[in-house]
Parts: C-alpha cells; structure tokens; sequence
C-alpha cells in the first residue's frame, strides 16, 4: 500500500527519536524514554506498523528477544513477589522487546553509518569534557537542581555512574580501534588518537572495573580479528605494557582492579566480596528451585529469604550478574534461552558482510557475555538500553548489498 507524504514524514522523524534515543543514553534516563517513546509514537503514524512487526519477527535475533521477554512476562504468574513488584521488573526487560521495535530502523548501511556516528559524537564530547575538567581546563559543570548537591558531569562518570559510562567507553574505543585500521588517510590518524585518548581513560582514570575489563578484553580481541596468530605475540605484550604502567603509576585507577580481586579473596567486606557473596548466595537459590524459577521479580524476596548466616555482607535486589540473574528468577530454560541469544548473535555476526558490521557485532557479543559476570548488563537500564540499541543496529538485514560488500571506506564523524 502507497504511503502519504505524512506517513513518510513519520517514518523518518521515527528514525530520527532513534537517534536521539542512543545520543541521551550516556546522558540522561528521562529524554532517552521520551525518544524511544516517540519512536514508537511516529511508527505507528507511519501507517507501516505490519511490515514492521513482520521485518522484527523474521530476524533471528529480535525473535529470540522477544521469546525471552515473553518468558519473562510469563514468569510474573508463578513469581512468589506480588504483581506490583512483577511487572517492575519485568519493565526493566522491556530492553528485549525494544530490539525488536528498533531493527526495522536499520536496514541499510547508511542507517547504520549514521547511528554508528550519533553515538560516537556524544561519547567524543563526554571524552573531550572529561580531559578538560582533568587538566583543570573548565570548571566543573554545577547542577542547578533543586536538592542535588553534586555536579552533573563527573570525570569518573561522565553525565551518568562511573560504571555506566565505562561500559560505554569500552565499546566507544573499540569503534574507534576498528576505524583507525579500516579507514583512510587523515581519518585513520584522528581514530588512531581518539581509541588511544579513550583507552587511557577506560582503563587508568576510571573506577569502573566492568569498563577497564571490558576495555582490555574488547582491545585483545580487536588484535585478534585484525591480526590473527601474530595476536599471539601482540596480546601478552599488550597485557604486559597496561599491568607495567598501572603498578609503576600509582596515580591510575588500574590498582582498582587489583583491590576488588584482593577484597574477594580475602573477604575484606568491600566491592569484591560483596560480589562474591551475591554469587554464593544466587546459587543457592537456584539450587533449591532450578526448573522454573520463583518467577519474574522474585529474586529480592528470595534474597530477603535466606538466613542471615549466609549474608556476610548485605541483603541486595541485584545479584550484579544477568546470569544469575535470569536463573533466579526462570530457572534453567530461562539461563539457556539467555544463552540462545547471545549464541545467535555470536552466530549471525559472521553472516555480516560489511566487515566493521561484522566486528562490531561480534565485539558486542563480548562485551554482553564478558559484562554479564559482572553486572545484570540487560536487566540494569542505561546498559540493556545500550545492548538493544546495538543489538537492533549491527543485526538489522542490510538492504543495501553493494554497501554491504565494501571492506573499507572513509568514516566522517
């Protein structure tokens, strides 16, 4: 059916709240929903809404998504929390469901190009703000909110957490990694500095140690796509440069790392053992119940449960693990249906014939698997926005073959 000139209209101002949805990610809660939202409000206006729930459906990924989000909103049944506390949590899943929203979106190269670079944009203005205010070169932005009494941009945080946003600057350096090898001429040089600029802050100025993992992980893995058993070589070097600088350079961050693993092994009741405890403890709920789980938004209740001889640090509401997680809360089916997800992206990211889709998309499958140990990467908001986002974006078929085939190209911000 022949679109008007308003359905048209919408279909494009849809694409451009999905841009403005990725750019307010690392910024703000608030105006992310309201993109998204409005998102859906043009899609709908766009009088196309069949092709689109038929595009999502017969997209592997998204499908597999979807399924999981309806396991979960199945599970708020047989959940020992009341309904309330159900559907909280289950809104916190609403991520699944959004890959399927967003991948229509993205079904040319040039889409992806312009998505890809959105996000690049606002992660280059958090990087530069943050250098600034480091070298003392602004001051530090004030907030002008009533009963808010700390800045609104932070060096270790950015606009957002310090976990948050080094989540994101771990997969901002590896764009950047991938370009300086993919793109020409001047291009090449700015990338090369930019991954550099964004590494040094990921792993030596902030405190997120999910971000300074996943940086180092996503790092090796890039000299692994690109040089292959010479990575054999590169890669323990590579280690050796980073541990070398972060011990002889006390004035880094890097020692964080090292503290938590010591605090884990020696229970000293700090950030590491605190994560060792909640592990412990998400195990031995799944233990007694590992079929179907306690059901959607039961796994504070069930924490609550336990006797207080197992807690030795403190009750929680987060087991800082999708894994355990999901487990919880669906069982076994719902841990493999998880694995699913993450297996047909890994999967599918092969058949990607633009060859900077196709790492990126197999550098996403890292950082979520990777990520997941350490954090509820789907369930927590600003990563599972950032997860479906990607997700819809890198494993949207591309309509545009001849784009498709092109191994390397010049990259504009």
């Amino acid at each position: 059916m022949k679109q008007s000139a308003f359905q048209l209209f919408s279909a494009k101002v849809a694409f451009f709240f999905a841009l403005v949805f990725i750019f307010f990610i690392p910024i703000g809660t608030a105006p992310m929903n309201v993109a998204l939202f409005l998102t859906l409000v043009f899609l709908i206006l766009s009088g196309n809404i069949k092709n689109h729930i038929l595009t999502a459906w017969r997209n592997p990924i998204s499908k597999v998504s979807l399924l999981l989000f309806l396991f979960f909103a199945i599970g708020t049944t047989w959940s020992i929390a009341n309904i309330e506390e159900s559907i909280d949590i289950l809104k916190k899943y609403n991520e699944l469901w959004y890959v399927a929203l967003l991948i229509p979106l993205f079904t040319s190269d040039k889409r992806k190009k312009i998505g890809i670079n959105v996000f690049l944009i606002v992660m280059t203005g958090i990087l530069l703000t943050i250098y600034l205010l480091e070298n003392n070169l602004i001051t530090p932005i004030e907030t002008i909110d009533i009963g808010r009494d700390h800045p609104i941009f932070t060096v270790d945080g950015g606009f957002s957490s310090h976990i948050l946003t080094n989540i994101l600057m771990s997969f901002t350096v590896f764009i950047f990694a991938q370009r300086s090898i993919l793109s020409k001429g001047l291009m090449k040089i700015s990338y090369v500095i930019l991954a550099c600029y964004s590494g040094y802050y990921s792993i030596f100025i902030s405190t997120g140690t999910t971000g300074q993992i996943l940086t180092i992980t996503l790092t090796s893995f890039f000299f692994m796509q690109h040089f292959r058993w010479k990575s054999v070589f590169i890669i323990p070097l590579f280690w050796a440069l980073i541990i070398s600088y972060g011990m002889s350079n006390t004035n880094t961050s890097f020692g964080t790392i090292l503290l938590k693993l010591q605090d884990a092994i020696e229970d000293t009741k700090g950030s590491g053992s605190q994560r060792l405890d909640f592990y412990t403890n998400s195990a031995r709920i799944i233990y007694h119940n590992p079929w179907y789980g306690s059901g959607t938004g039961s796994f504070k209740q069930e924490y609550r449960a336990l006797s207080e001889h197992y807690i030795k640090t403190h009750y929680t509401d987060n087991p800082h693990n999708e894994y355990f997680s999901t487990t919880v809360q669906l069982g076994y089916p719902g841990f493999l249906l998880l694995m699913l997800l993450f297996y047909m992206q890994w999967n599918r990211s092969f058949k990607i014939e633009n060859i900077e889709y196709r790492y990126l998309a197999q550098g996403l499958v890292v950082l979520i698997v990777i990520g997941s140990f350490g954090n509820s990467m789907i369930m927590d908001s600003g990563e599972g926005h950032f997860w479906a986002f990607f997700s819809a974006l890198l494993f949207a078929n591309s309509s545009n073959k001849q784009l498709g085939k092109t191994s390397t190209s010049s990259y504009h911000m």
